[in-house]
């Protein structure tokens, strides 16, 4: 028997066996001269002409397939050709190539979903009208039914209490008397003429209880009542008010601005300043004359001046006209209520009444308490007495005033005299409360304050407005 033995590969060996080993083959193997006409004919027939294999790099276009073709991996590497997951997928990807779109094909893709698209939205507008034509006919069908009495009406919730149409009866009860028992047809007598005559007897007495008589039952002429809307007054705020009054201007300014294209008012003159006038008309004016021009403007500027405080000034006296009605009204008003009534009277001495602010107070009060009546003092500086006519909370209001609030014994200032400042003694100044009753008649038309300078003038007013019964003159002057 043969001995078998066991040869190893190159790779198993140590590099030192490796060595050793070509060496080895190196000395057995055997040489096999070849000439050098042999061997250049050998190379030409395989390196040239049409015995050339191609190239594996142009076999395919993936250069991804061909790069790993013509990477050497390592072989002892564990983890060779081994991808997993993520790297699997990768792996994949890279051996597939690219893939190119062509020319179009994206376009026209795109332009056929848009057309589906668009068929199916052209699809349900015509459902969507159809539908709506569908159910408008039953909505119109079903009013006509329920005109008729044939369904019960939803809105008015009708459906709640008629159960079903075969349950609501021929005839109503309260209609049974009025018509036959088995025709259900209206009876001679409610359609046959009664005469006037009241004496008039007929013989259906003893019928009366089955079917009552409506010979004396009148029917009224249907009137139809106008109806008064009574529109609500609508309260706005201080910028809605704005509001409303800038789109009244605005709309007023259009107005005009439409007049003035259409021909219908003459357009208005620029408003010609010193500071723009070489700017508003640039003609020959401006340029040769100067100081006329600028005479022209300076007149104008002073006629628009002119006709605007015209303007304010109108406008103020129409205002002031306006208030002046209003208040004549309202004491019209008052003096009506005033006069049916007894009017209040208070009567007042005073021992001094220099001080200028003490009477400033008694006049304001006084007017804004639409109080009648004066007060009048011997001298500048007084005695003197202040009577008051009006209404009982006016009058209270006022003697509040002169008792309480106002402090008769302040000493003041005295601004009369230039570059002074000179203190008024006011010690012992007072004020008291001398009559109050209830007038029926007085002769006070309004309020007014007087500075008598003597004992003549002061009768005098007494007299004339019928008060010297109030006070005498010589108790006056003994200060009370």
């Amino acid at each position: 028997m043969e001995r078998k033995t066991k040869v190893k590969d190159k790779t198993e060996l140590s590099p030192t066996e490796q060595r050793k080993s070509g060496k080895a083959d190196q000395v057995t193997m055997p040489v096999k001269k070849v000439g050098k006409a042999e061997g250049i004919l050998t190379k030409k027939k395989e390196g040239r002409g049409l015995n050339t294999e191609i190239h594996p790099a142009l076999l395919t276009s993936n250069l991804n397939f061909i790069r790993e073709q013509q990477h050497n991996d390592n072989p002892y590497l564990s983890t060779l050709n081994k991808h997993t997951g993520y790297e699997n997928k990768i792996h994949k990807r890279y051996q597939r190539g690219l893939s190119f779109f062509q020319k179009g094909e994206i376009s026209s893709k795109i332009s056929d979903e848009r057309q589906v698209q668009r068929e199916e939205l052209e699809r349900n507008r015509q459902f969507n009208e159809r539908e709506k034509i569908r159910l408008e006919k039953e909505d119109k069908k079903r009013r006509i039914k329920i005109e008729r009495g044939e369904l019960p009406d939803l809105e008015l919730g009708e459906d709640k209490y008629i159960l079903k149409a075969s349950s609501v009866p021929t005839v109503e009860w309260w209609d049974l008397p009025f018509l036959e028992e088995k025709s259900l047809q209206i009876l001679d007598k409610y359609s046959m003429p009664y005469p006037n005559d009241e004496d008039f007897i007929s013989d259906e007495g003893d019928v009366e209880e089955i079917h009552p008589s409506i010979r004396y039952i009148q029917h009224p002429v249907p009137i139809k009542v106008e109806e008064v809307k009574i529109k609500d007054k609508i309260y706005l705020t201080k910028k809605e008010q704005k509001k409303v009054r800038r789109n009244t201007r605005k709309l007023i300014r259009q107005e005009k601005e439409e007049k003035i294209k259409l021909g219908l008012e003459p357009k208005p003159l620029p408003k010609v300043k010193l500071s723009n006038m070489m700017n508003v008309f640039e003609n020959n004016q401006n340029i040769t004359d100067p100081t006329t021009w600028e005479t022209t403007v300076k007149q104008q500027v002073n006629a628009r001046m002119r006709k605007h405080e015209e303007e304010n000034n109108e406008r103020h006296e129409l205002a002031v006209r306006r208030r002046k009605e209003e208040r004549n009204s309202m004491l019209g008003n008052k003096n009506q209520t005033t006069t049916q009534l007894e009017s209040c009277c208070k009567v007042f001495w005073f021992k001094n009444l220099r001080n200028p602010k003490i009477r400033y107070k008694l006049k304001t009060n006084a007017k804004q308490l639409d109080l009648k009546g004066f007060s009048i003092r011997l001298g500048d500086p007084g005695p003197g007495i202040i009577i008051v006519i009006g209404t009982e909370k006016s009058c209270k209001f006022f003697e509040n005033l002169v008792l309480r609030r106002i402090k008769w014994s302040e000493n003041f200032k005295d601004q009369n005299i230039e570059n002074s400042e000179r203190v008024v003694d006011q010690s012992g100044n007072r004020a008291e409360k001398v009559w109050e009753g209830y007038l029926k008649e007085h002769k006070f038309p309004r309020w007014f304050m007087r500075a008598c300078a003597n004992d003549d003038e002061f009768k005098g007013i007494l007299e004339k407005f019928d008060a010297q019964n109030f006070i005498d003159i010589n108790r006056i002057k003994c200060n009370l």
